[in-house]
This record gives structure tokens, sequence and C-alpha cells, in this order.
């Protein structure tokens, strides 16, 4: 027994410790993933801080997830963008719009949120002289603006034309049901050659059908001429993950 040697007792390491912190730390990240979903920040520190919190399960550096965070990259931020960016592109586009008409603007354009896009009001001043359905010249700004939103957003675009309820006198257009449709064609024509796909575009000519306002005064009138250009996202999700 004096010279037998004793061999070392090995006891395994006990994992479940490692097992546990890491199970804490993936519920953690979970968690803050659906709660980060659920928000809509706008505070750039609080993404930077998320992102440095990222950069702690990621085998990226902070500063790469932070950046990419803010930039609208890849990540788990990266679902705000869809509705982020609406608001963003509505956003510019009105200060673009009201850029370029000056005090025109409040009077003659109205842009509004809808449910899959924005629709511009235009009002026929704008776009026309009366009776006509030629764009004029200063229509160009506004309606390179629209056409740049549309194709950045893969856009549906439907051109509503709309007239007041007077009968047109022209030897042109027999009613005005044939000078709403000219003048809603006219715009998308023009859309179509800045580059919105041609398949996306509807152009509809209302007439007096749809007035805003009662057409019992000049003022009135005018509002009713007009027309309206609805860009729909083709799919409300495209832009989320």
């Amino acid at each position: 027994m004096a010279g037998k040697k004793l061999k070392p007792l090995i006891i395994p390491a006990d994992e479940s410790f490692e097992m546990t912190y890491i199970a804490l730390m993936l519920l953690l990240l979970c968690f803050m993933v659906i709660m980060v979903s659920l928000a809509q920040i706008d505070d750039p520190r609080f993404k930077e801080a998320i992102g440095s919190v990222r950069g702690a399960f990621s085998f990226l550096s902070n500063k790469q997830e932070s950046s990419m965070i803010a930039s609208g990259g890849p990540g788990v931020l990266y679902h705000m963008k869809g509705e982020e960016s609406k608001k963003h592109r509505v956003e510019r586009l009105r200060e673009t719009l009201e850029a370029k008409l000056g005090d025109d603007f409040k009077s003659l354009v109205r842009i509004e949120e809808t449910e899959h896009g924005i629709q511009v009001t235009l009002g026929g001043l704008i776009l026309f002289d009366p009776g006509a359905a030629n764009t004029r010249t200063n229509a160009a700004p506004v309606l390179d603006e629209i056409a740049a939103i549309a194709q950045e957003w893969t856009a549906r675009v439907i051109v509503s034309g709309h007239t007041d309820d007077l009968p047109i006198r022209s030897p042109v257009y027999a009613s005005n049901w044939e000078l709403s449709v000219s003048r809603a064609a006219t715009v998308v024509r023009y859309l179509e050659n800045k580059g919105v796909p041609g398949t996306d575009l509807t152009a509809l000519g209302l007439a007096h059908t749809r007035p805003l306002v009662p057409n019992n005064s000049i003022v009135h009138r005018l509002l009713n001429r007009r027309v309206e250009i609805s860009i729909e996202y083709d799919d409300p999700s495209s832009d989320l993950l």
C-alpha cells in the first residue's frame, strides 16, 4: 500500500451558473427588443445608448452599433424605419413645396397623411391655366418633388382631376368630365416621364362630383378646381423586418 500512488480526484466543473447567466442575458436582450419594437423613439441619445448595449452582445463595437442604429442600418431598431421615414418624407415634401411656392403654399397646397401614404392636393392655379390641361412652367418643381417621393417609396400613385360646377366653354373639351380626365392624364404623363413606372400610375377624372366646399362663390370654386395626387405604399409593411 505504501508504494501505491493515489490518483487525483477530478471533480467536473459546475456549469449551471454559466448557463443561468447566459439565459438571463438572452432574456434581457429579448425584453429590450420587444420594448423597443413597441416604441417609436426619435431621441438620438437613446439610440446611441441602445447601440452600446447591443454592442455587448455583438461582434461589432459599441461605436459601430450606435452608428448603424442612428443611420437606420440593420438591427433591432430597423423596424422603426418605415414609421419614421414616412413622417420625414411628408415633412420634407411640405418644406420643399413651401420653399418653392412661398406665400401661395398655404392657400394652394394641402398635404395629408393617409393610412398607406400621403395625399397632395394642388390648387388648379398651380398646374393649369383656366380651361386648359397643359401644365404651367412653374408647376415643374412641384411635380418633380412628388415624382421623387413616388419613386423613393416604390408607390402606387392615383391622380384625380376635379373641376367646379360651371359648364365649360371650350372647343377642345365637351364638358368638365373631359377636362378633368385630361388634366389628370397630363400629370400622370409628366410623372411617368420623370421615372415613375406607368404600371404604378392611375388617372381619374371626377369633374364636379367631389367638391371640397359648396360651389356657391368664386373662392369656393377656386378651391374645388384642383388635382389630388394620392401616393400609397404598395405594401405598408415593406420597410419592416
